[in-house]
């Protein structure tokens, strides 16, 4: 692929990676067909993060945020994909001349909505942890048992 290609469109067999976690964010990725597995990797333990199929975009915030990848993808099965170079992604919008550009911004829109989702919920579930850890306290409390002299 030359570093004047726009985009392309490249398959991927099962097992086959798209993607390495740290690495440099060069492309953004739109799944024609087929299906990608995101994995995270921290202190050693990969877990899925997300399972994407056609029409899903991938790749975009590495290349948008201009930092390493995130995350790895791997195909789950037989994956033709179309990469667009990041270069050709920032002068579209700058120019906001790609078709990909409404598309990709409702998959930002939707990824903040399931973050912001996901912070509400983990909240709720610190304030549950607090609430019984004070119920706890206050149990323990009752059953202390008196100072030897």
């Amino acid at each position: 692929m030359s570093d004047n290609t726009k985009f392309t469109t490249k398959d991927f067999a099962k097992g086959e990676t798209l993607f390495l976690q740290g690495e440099c964010g060069d492309y953004i990725y739109i799944i024609i067909h087929g299906a990608v597995e995101i994995i995270k990797t921290t202190n050693n333990k990969k877990e899925t993060i997300a399972n994407v199929t056609s029409g899903d975009i991938l790749g975009e915030m590495a290349v948008l945020a201009d930092e390493p990848r995130c995350a790895s993808a791997i195909a789950t099965e037989p994956t033709r994909v179309i990469m667009v170079k990041d270069r050709t992604l920032r002068l579209a919008l700058l120019n906001n001349d790609l078709p990909i550009l409404k598309p990709l911004t409702s998959q930002l829109v939707l990824r903040f909505k399931e973050m912001a989702q996901q912070a509400a919920y983990y909240r709720d579930k610190v304030k549950k942890l607090e609430q019984e850890l004070t119920g706890l306290k206050e149990i323990l409390l009752q059953h202390e048992l008196p100072a030897e002299n």
